[in-house]
């Protein structure tokens, strides 16, 4: 059986001027494995953050059992005018046909 596609994200995260820190529940091996898309409303302008620079990352630390954990941005809380969607950057897909 293949697998061709499987969602993996959360948010949006809608910026209120009081959050630093956002969850997330789909399973990663490692920090590097996160994507972190900042929008600005009002240019539509889309902003991939960059890890330890712009956010640090926390797993979860069964990820079997309990995947997932959180995000927070260093540059403090999201503001009102900025959306936040976490992702994974490893495309979730087995090409291979394994059969019995």
């Amino acid at each position: 059986m293949t697998i061709s596609s499987t969602l993996r994200k959360a948010g949006p995260y809608i910026g209120s001027g009081a959050a630093a820190t956002f969850p997330f529940d789909f399973k990663v091996f490692t920090t590097a494995d996160l994507k972190v898309v900042q929008l600005q409303l009002s240019t539509s302008t889309e902003t991939v953050l960059a890890l330890t620079t712009d956010y640090t990352a926390t797993l979860n630390a069964d990820q079997n059992s309990n995947p997932g954990g959180s995000i927070t941005l260093t540059t403090g809380v999201l503001a009102p005018w900025y959306n936040l969607i976490i992702t994974s950057d490893v495309l979730p897909l087995q090409e291979t046909d394994l059969t019995n």
